[in-house]
């Protein structure tokens, strides 16, 4: 979050060796962060490869892992949820018209513009978090909707 915070590379072992344990763990474990690297590491376009095997490990996961799974894909889809900063823009509003009568209007400029940039910037790398989260709930909750149907028949 702070922007002089060293960034930590973090290292899985290949999806091919995950067990459905293994999974299990990470959904139980991992940090936000984590969990964002992982999706991007193993559902994005560089990584085709992996996501036939990742979904197979995705099948594999019991009702407790999808409930894992998915339990933290809507944690973090809600923590990053960038509707949160609305009000923020609304007191922003009203405090460069407080200030643009009261004060000055460069310094209303200036300091709207500032804060402007600085929400902006949060919402812009918070979106990709919340899109990743959101793309692997809607993966965990299809294996479970299949597996649901294959008991039924």
């Amino acid at each position: 979050m702070w922007p002089f915070k060293k960034k930590i590379e973090i290292k899985y072992k290949d999806v091919k060796e995950w067990t459905k344990e293994d999974a299990k763990h990470f959904f139980l474990t991992s940090s936000e962060e984590q969990f964002h690297q992982f999706i991007e590491s193993n559902f994005s376009i560089k990584s085709e490869g992996n996501s036939i095997d990742m979904l197979d490990l995705l099948r594999s996961l019991d009702n407790d892992g999808l409930f894992y799974g998915i339990a933290k894909a809507t944690k973090v889809e809600s923590q990053f949820d960038h509707s949160k900063y609305f009000a923020a823009f609304v007191a922003l509003i009203a405090l460069s018209a407080k200030f643009y009568l009261e004060v000055n209007f460069w310094w209303a400029f200036t300091v709207t513009t500032l804060i402007i940039l600085v929400l902006l910037k949060m919402i812009a790398r918070e979106t990709r978090r919340r899109i990743s989260a959101v793309y692997l709930k809607s993966l965990l909750e299809q294996v479970k909707d299949e597996k649901v149907k294959g008991k039924a028949s």
